[in-house]
C-alpha cells in the first residue's frame, strides 16, 4: 500500500525584496518573513512540497503512515501539508494537480500584485517594478492615515491605462455612508477597478446594497453567506483548503457571483493556487499570493507572469522544481526571530499628520500600529483626510 514515509516542516526566514518593502512590512501588522515549507515522501520515494505561513507541524504524526490518497482531501491536516500530498499524490500517477481535484475550465489563471500600505512614490515603484514582471493589476492597502486620492493618482501616472487597482479599505470607512462620497470620488479614476471592504458589509447588508448601487466600480468582500444570500457586493475574496474551497464555489456559481483566491505564500503556494483556479469556476478574478514580496520565489525556475496570467501547468504534480539550495539557505530554527520580530522590538514612533480646516495640522504619535490601527478603525481619528501622512521615526 503506497504510504506517507516521512513528512518534514522546514521554517524558513525569507527576506523581502527591496528595502522599502521590508519598511513598510516590519511597521504594519500583517505577515513577515517567515515561511513554513512542508517536504513529504511517500512509500514509493516520491517527494512533494507545500507550505504555509502556520506551523502546521503539530499535524505530522497525524498523517504518517496513512494512505495519501486517503487522507489528502482532509481539510483538517493543513493547508501546506495538504497541498503537498496533492504534489506528492500527482507526481505518483504522473497527473498534474489540478486533475486531482476536478476538470479544467480555464488555461490561464490571472494573479495581481500586492503591496500593504505605502506613500505614493513607494507605491509607484511597486506598480512600476509590477509592469516588469508582467502584471496589468495591483491589490493596495488604503489605511486612513494615509492620503489615498494622492496615492491612486500618483500611481495611475505610473502605469498603463489599462492597468487596474483593487483598493482594499479592510473595512476603515465603517459605513456605507462614510463610504460613499470616498468611493465615488475613486470611481473617476479611469485606473481603479474593485474596492475591498469598504466597510465589513456582513455588519450591515442594507447599507451594503445601497452602497453598491451608487458606486460605478465593483465592491467585493471576504466571503459569507449572508452577503451572498443579500447579493449585496460584486464578489468575493476566497481561501481556505480544497474542500471548503470547492463548497465556496458551488455556492458563488450558484449566485453567478466571481471570486479571487487569496492565499499568501512563495511560489509554492502560487503554483498551487493557478492548479485550484483551473478548476474552481468562479476564480474569474486575479488571485493574491503576495510571492513577489520575498526576494526569492523557492523555485528553480520562475513562474512567468505573462499579461498578467499564469499558464496552468500539465507537468505532473504542482509542476515545480523547488529550489534546494534556497530552502538551504533560508532555513532557521524555529525560535528565531524574523526580521520583522526584531524591528518591533526596537523603539520607533509612528507619527501621523492630519490637516485641519485653519490649514494647519493635528499630530499624533503611536508607539506601534497596534495602538493606532483600532483607533482609526473605531473612528477615534478621522481618517482619508486629503493630505494625511505618516512618518515612522
Amino acid at each position: 500500500m503506497l504510504s506517507i514515509k516521512h513528512l518534514e516542516a522546514i521554517p524558513l526566514n525569507v527576506p523581502f525584496y527591496h528595502e522599502r518593502v521590508s519598511r513598510h512590512m516590519h511597521r504594519a501588522l500583517t505577515h513577515g518573513e517567515r515561511v513554513h515549507v512542508y517536504r513529504v515522501e511517500l512509500s514509493n520515494g516520491v517527494v512533494g512540497y507545500g507550505e504555509n505561513l502556520s506551523d502546521e507541524s503539530g499535524n505530522i504524526e497525524r498523517v504518517i503512515g496513512q494512505n495519501p490518497f486517503a487522507c489528502m482531501n482532509d481539510d483538517g491536516i493543513g493547508f501546506g501539508i495538504q497541498m503537498s500530498l496533492f504534489d506528492a499524490v500527482g507526481k505518483s500517477v504522473d497527473v498534474p494537480v489540478y486533475q486531482l481535484i476536478g476538470p479544467k475550465v480555464r488555461e490561464k489563471c490571472p494573479i495581481s500584485w500586492w503591496d500593504i500600505d505605502m506613500p505614493p512614490e513607494d507605491w509607484v515603484a511597486e506598480v512600476q517594478e509590477s509592469v516588469k514582471r508582467g502584471y496589468t493589476s495591483a491589490k493596495l492597502k488604503a489605511r486612513p492615515w494615509r492620503d489615498i486620492f494622492a496615492q491612486v493618482d500618483a500611481v495611475g501616472d505610473a502605469v498603463p491605462a489599462d492597468y487596474r487597482l483593487d483598493i482594499d479599505f479592510n473595512g476603515f470607512l465603517r459605513t456605507a455612508d462614510n463610504a460613499i462620497p470616498v468611493l465615488q470620488q475613486l470611481d473617476k479614476h479611469p485606473n481603479v477597478a474593485i474596492y475591498e471592504s469598504p466597510y465589513y458589509l456582513g455588519t450591515d447588508v442594507e447599507g451594503a446594497a445601497r452602497l453598491q448601487a451608487v458606486v460605478e466600480k465593483r465592491i467585493v468582500e471576504h466571503f459569507n453567506e449572508s452577503c451572498l444570500h443579500a447579493r449585496c457586493c460584486g464578489g468575493f475574496v476566497v481561501g481556505g483548503s480544497v474542500n471548503s474551497l470547492q463548497r465556496t464555489n458551488a455556492l458563488c456559481a450558484s449566485f453567478d457571483q466571481p471570486f479571487w483566491l487569496q492565499m499568501v505564500g512563495t511560489g509554492i503556494t502560487t503554483a498551487y493556487a493557478v492548479h485550484l483556479g483551473a478548476v474552481l469556476s468562479q476564480a474569474e478574478l486575479p488571485a493574491i499570493t503576495c510571492h513577489e514580496l520575498w526576494e526569492s520565489d523557492l523555485l528553480e525556475t520562475r513562474l512567468p507572469v505573462v499579461e498578467g496570467t499564469i499558464q496552468v501547468s500539465e507537468s505532473p504534480g504542482l509542476g515545480i522544481t523547488v529550489d534546494e539550495a534556497a530552502l538551504a539557505e533560508y532555513r532557521v530554527d524555529p525560535s528565531t526571530p524574523t526580521p520583522q520580530q526584531l524591528f518591533n522590538q526596537t523603539d520607533y514612533t509612528c507619527r501621523v499628520h492630519i490637516p485641519n480646516e485653519g490649514g494647519g495640522e493635528t499630530v499624533h504619535d503611536f508607539d506601534n500600529e497596534g495602538v493606532y490601527y483600532p483607533a482609526f478603525s473605531e473612528g477615534e481619528y478621522p481618517g482619508f483626510v486629503p493630505g494625511v501622512w505618516m512618518e515612522v521615526v
